[in-house]
């Protein structure tokens, strides 16, 4: 048994990893719904600020629904530590990123195992179907990058898919080897190897910039996903524009170039499902999206806009629930959601008081 977990902490631990070894479709609501309810509950008796929201909200009755469970805000990982258990059992510390003037969400872990499996099972449904690609990360590596919660999954899709003997990480110390990523793409048009060019939004403008009007056709089965904003790293364009410009440069279709959705405050990420032939982002089962009232913070109907609520059951050692301040919209027939920006202005009221109860003393 892990140290950082007692009796019940390891049944819902192993009941996690199973969750995300089985194909997708065979789990079910009616699973997601108890184990998430039972991993709040142990969560409730450990994590002192998760406690603190749930007294406020809930008093000392139990949601009946994962609707129901009180959601951390996000703000709260930069103001208080979340986590079920010491800070000797921690292991990691994934921070979010920023400039040197932000104050830095700081998310940490006892244990990755979690992270990993779901990471892995959710791009092989949505981003890296193929068993094999030749794999240019336009990101840090792990080892220069430990804080860095995007850096840590594309070592585990390094470790899982890239075939070559070429280094598949083309940054370091924030500085883009650009001509090792051409001859890593030029390579694999030779050979023939699919490639998963991956990365910083920011990492794929540096690399276009570099690379001025060469231009690639990248093996079939190629992906691009290029995430996250660029918080003052590099000019900033509008992701249809990006998104153009990359498809434009390496030869991909619209089809090939995925979006991601996560957070450093998760352990799960939505894909956007265009190989299916949808804009929209898709979750994994135990990661379950909704839209809330601003204000009140309860569950808008399908079509309504709202602030972005995120149950992601793998946070075991955090919170099970997050409330983001993005705003989104779920899909009329409620199988996936689009993301449509940060909400303007203040802190909404409704994460504005859960963030007062998550950091009352009283």
């Amino acid at each position: 048994m892990r140290a950082w977990l007692d009796e019940e902490g390891e049944r819902l631990w192993r009941r996690l990893h199973a969750m995300a070894a089985v194909p997708m479709d065979a789990v079910s609501a009616d699973e997601v719904e108890a184990l998430g309810l039972a991993v709040f509950a142990w969560q409730r008796g450990r994590n002192p600020v998760l406690a603190r929201v749930a007294e406020a909200t809930l008093g000392a009755g139990s949601p009946g629904t994962l609707a129901e469970v009180p959601a951390l805000p996000t703000d709260v990982f930069k103001a208080a530590r979340v986590a079920c258990f010491p800070d000797g059992a921690t292991r990691r510390v994934f921070e979010t990123s920023g400039t040197t003037l932000d104050v830095r969400g700081r998310h940490p872990f006892a244990d990755l195992s979690l992270y990993a499996a779901a990471c892995e099972a959710a791009a092989a449904r949505w981003l890296l179907p193929a068993p094999a690609y030749r794999c240019v990360l336009l990101a840090e590596p792990e080892a220069l990058a430990p804080a860095s919660s995007l850096s840590f999954m594309l070592a585990r899709f390094a470790a899982r898919w890239h075939r070559g003997e070429s280094d598949p990480w083309m940054v370091r110390g924030a500085a883009l080897d650009d001509a090792a990523a051409a001859a890593a793409l030029t390579e694999a048009c030779r050979d023939g190897v699919a490639v998963a060019l991956l990365g910083t939004s920011f990492g794929f403008v540096h690399l276009l910039d570099a690379v001025g009007g060469a231009r690639w056709r990248l093996p079939p089965g190629s992906v691009a996903m290029p995430t996250g904003g660029f918080k003052g790293r590099s000019r900033e364009v509008e992701p249809a524009r990006l998104r153009a410009l990359v498809g434009a440069a390496f030869g991909l279709g619209d089809e090939a170039m995925l979006g991601e959705y996560g957070m450093t405050e998760l352990s799960s990420q939505a894909y956007e499902a265009r190989r299916e032939g949808r804009e929209s982002y898709r979750a994994p089962p135990w990661m379950r999206v909704s839209m809330v009232d601003p204000t009140t913070l309860r569950e808008l109907p399908r079509g309504e806009v709202g602030l972005v609520r995120v149950v992601d059951l793998m946070n075991l050692g955090s919170a099970v629930a997050i409330q983001t301040s993005d705003l989104g919209r779920m899909d009329a027939d409620g199988d996936g959601f689009v993301v449509l920006g940060r909400a303007p202005g203040a802190t909404p009221r409704g994460c504005a008081r859960a963030m007062d109860a998550a950091l009352s003393r009283g």
